[in-house]
């Protein structure tokens, strides 16, 4: 199993969620090189498994990829398989953590109040996503709940701009998602990978900056 300093070496992932695979598989590239070293590729990727594949193959390995969106136990088994570093689910599944125990594979589970936070990590997750974070709060809720829950390794996204990773990252927060702010539908669509560019730029200059904080 990676530990998550491994699988997210400078604290970003994209997240990819798109209709388009070749598109999508194009735009991941591009985000890797571009400084968003870690990606997730959500299980609503027509033919998602192949397309972890085929990045793994592309980049010799020097990234790592993970599968989201994972609502089935079974589904853990496909992302080894396939050579995912971690597997993700946006809400509180144990059933799939132990799966992920089974399968050695690293595992963040979703949760969103302190209660589901907490039941996350007696069910092993090794990272808790707070998802969606932008609708309650964003930063000012991390910091609400480093009071009560100060040490868990919490991973956020949902709407998370690239302006806010910052805060995040000074937080505490372990893994900042980007979907939206990152792959953008317009940019997928017109296949401008200029502008996937520049965001991963500006999003790993942003982590780089609060890091060396």
């Amino acid at each position: 199993m990676r530990s998550i300093a491994e699988a997210f070496p400078n604290r970003l992932c994209g997240v990819l969620r798109t209709e388009n695979a070749e598109a999508g598989f194009q735009a991941c590239l591009v985000a890797m090189e571009a400084g968003v070293h870690s990606i997730e590729i959500t299980t609503t990727v027509p033919s998602c498994f192949e397309l972890i594949k085929g990045l793994i193959a592309t980049t010799f390995g020097r990234y790592p990829v993970g599968v989201g969106t994972v609502w089935d136990p079974g589904a853990v088994k496909e992302a080894k398989a396939a050579g995912a570093s971690f597997v993700v689910t946006p809400v509180l599944l144990p059933e799939v953590a132990e799966a992920c125990r089974k399968e050695d594979i690293l595992c963040v589970l979703g949760a969103l109040t302190p209660t589901e936070i907490y039941q996350a990590r007696l069910a092993g997750a090794a990272l808790v996503k707070v998802f969606p974070i932008a609708p309650v709060g964003g930063p000012r809720y991390i910091e609400a709940l480093n009071g009560p829950l100060g040490g868990v390794p919490f991973w956020v996204s949902g709407g998370v701009p690239i302006e806010d990773i910052g805060a995040y990252l000074r937080l505490g927060v372990k893994v900042v998602g980007l979907t939206a702010s990152l792959f953008g539908p317009e940019a997928l669509a017109r296949r401008d990978m200029d502008r996937i560019q520049q965001n991963a730029e500006h999003a790993a200059r942003a982590a780089a900056d609060a890091i060396g904080d």
